[in-house]
């Protein structure tokens, strides 16, 4: 719209110098009738027609090189006529109209098409056959749907034609600048709307109804859902850890929390500097030496030259960001190193004959967008905890590390489900997987409390540590510090019985 507001604007002022030019060329001459402005309105709309009466015309050499000009441009004029108007009904009247009369229906409005918001928009439509999704901007059509409607207007007044009805509506941000999302989702948010802004940008005190998400979080936390680590794999090996595969690694590190008598080893191939710079504390935690069993070692040297560790691995992960060096990893390893391992390759477009994760529509769905069930499982997280604290704090006022903290926890869930029904094959967090779980945990609490609390403590504690935390007798958010961050042994009774009620949560959820 803006677009062609600038280019009729431009038209309009080229049509009028040439008019005030014609008036003053031809004004001058004795046997002139193009006289004043309103004959020379005249003239030229008579010549771009085509129609051309003769009761007007140029008598000077200047005013016929005019006069040529408007005759000359008449078929481009009206061609870019012709051309505004299909594309104002095809760009603004034919969408408004659509929306119009979808007011009653949930709009999903997306700030840019591209491929990561079309698979989100898709499945969006999947769950909600009737909504429609509306995109702002983009270079080319990645949707191929009836219910997409394409259109420049501004998310104001979008709301306005909505007629004010926000609920179930959503914006999502999918530039590349993720501070740039954030500003413009912190602007649309005070229009009433639901806002969730692809930004993995750690910001505190939110307004209601803001919420971040990150692609790289979805796609660690579709793998571990979809592809959980078996009991008889205990040694993994990860190829790649750039932004990719440190998201998978972070996940797995606060995901992958067994019994103690479980140990799984993490082995990676990469330059370890980024990430021990940013998780000193994790690798001091899981060198081997301490409390904790797991373990995690960088190898400085190219997976090529350690085929005894590839031949021994149980999970083999292709984690690097580009798709084509997953894809020669891959024909390296399945060509040259004999080994029993899964091996995952990393893809944004699923191969053939391959074990891929990271597709577009698998990552980008409402469940890990929009987490509105592990969001809700980590809000009774925080109630129960509240109930036993002597500050309880409501989920709205958390801090977005807390509120983190939270939403791991809720992660973790399914995996002790599937301790405590001893079925690794588990894949939902289902209201029935839930009673039978809970049912099993208060048959075995009071034999097995010591040991289900110790690794709830681990699983806390691995938290903490992955985002840098420090043992300390007073309690210090500023300076990270925490009296907790000990082993269970060392932790005061009371200490120890707090953290049943991770195990908990599992019965109200069978109850909601």
């Amino acid at each position: 719209m803006k677009k062609h507001g600038k280019l009729l604007a431009a038209a309009l002022g080229v049509y009028v110098l040439l008019l005030i030019l014609l008036v003053a060329t031809e004004a001058r001459a004795p046997d002139a009738n193009i006289r004043n402005v309103w004959d020379a309105i005249w003239y030229s709309l008579i010549t771009m027609t085509t129609v051309g009466y003769g009761d007007l015309s140029p008598v000077t050499p200047a005013g016929r090189v005019l006069g040529l000009i408007f005759a000359l441009s008449s078929i481009g004029i009206l061609t870019a006529l012709i051309g505004i108007g299909l594309s104002l009904l095809s760009g603004q009247i034919v969408p408004r109209l659509r929306l119009w009369s979808g007011k009653h229906r949930n709009w999903y409005i997306f700030s840019e098409e591209n491929a990561d918001s079309a698979a989100l928009a898709s499945a969006l439509s999947e769950e909600d056959p009737d909504c429609m999704t509306v995109f702002l901007s983009g270079e080319e059509k990645h949707l191929r749907a009836g219910n997409a409607v394409r259109i420049e207007s501004e998310e104001e007044a979008l709301l306005q034609l909505h007629g004010g009805k926000t609920e179930g509506t959503a914006f999502f941000y999918t530039g590349e600048d993720p501070w740039d999302n954030l500003s413009r989702s912190l602007e649309t948010v005070k229009l009433g709307a639901p806002v969730y802004c692809m930004a993995d940008v750690p910001v505190d005190a939110l307004p209601v109804g803001m919420h971040l998400f990150s692609r790289r979080e979805a796609l660690s936390r579709c793998y571990w859902k979809e592809h959980p680590l078996k009991r008889k794999e205990s040694r993994v090996i990860l190829i790649g850890c750039g932004r990719t595969g440190s998201a998978l690694l972070e996940r797995a590190l606060l995901t992958n929390v067994f019994e103690a008598d479980r140990q799984t080893e993490y082995h990676v191939f990469d330059d370890r500097t980024d990430f021990a710079a940013l998780h000193p504390r994790i690798l001091e935690a899981l060198n081997g030496e301490g409390e904790d069993p797991d373990r995690l070692v960088f190898h400085g040297g190219v997976w090529t030259e350690n085929p005894e560790l590839l031949r021994g691995a149980d999970r083999i992960i292709l984690a690097a960001d580009e798709d084509a060096e997953n894809l020669r990893v891959y024909e390296r390893l399945h060509r040259w190193f004999p080994t029993g391992a899964q091996v995952h390759v990393r893809l944004d477009e699923p191969a053939p004959g391959l074990i891929c994760f990271g597709e577009r529509e698998k990552t980008l769905t409402p469940e890990f967008v929009i987490k509105d069930a592990v969001n809700r499982s980590a809000i009774l997280m925080n109630e129960i905890y509240n109930k036993g604290s002597a500050k309880p704090v409501a989920w709205k006022d958390l801090s977005h590390f807390l509120r983190q903290s939270n939403i791991a926890a809720a992660d973790h869930l399914i995996v002790k489900a599937r301790i405590l029904l001893n079925d690794e094959d588990i894949l939902e967090l289902s209201r029935e997987v839930c009673r039978k779980a809970y049912a099993r945990y208060r048959a075995i609490a009071q034999e097995k409390a010591e040991e289900l609390q110790e690794l709830e403590h681990r699983r806390w504690l691995r938290f903490y540590e992955l985002y840098n935390w420090e043992y300390d007798p007073v309690r210090d958010n500023g300076m990270r510090r925490h009296p907790m961050i000990q082993p269970y042994e060392a932790l005061s009774p009371a200490e120890q019985k707090k953290d049943a009620y991770a195990w908990e949560i599992l019965g109200r959820i069978a109850e909601e």
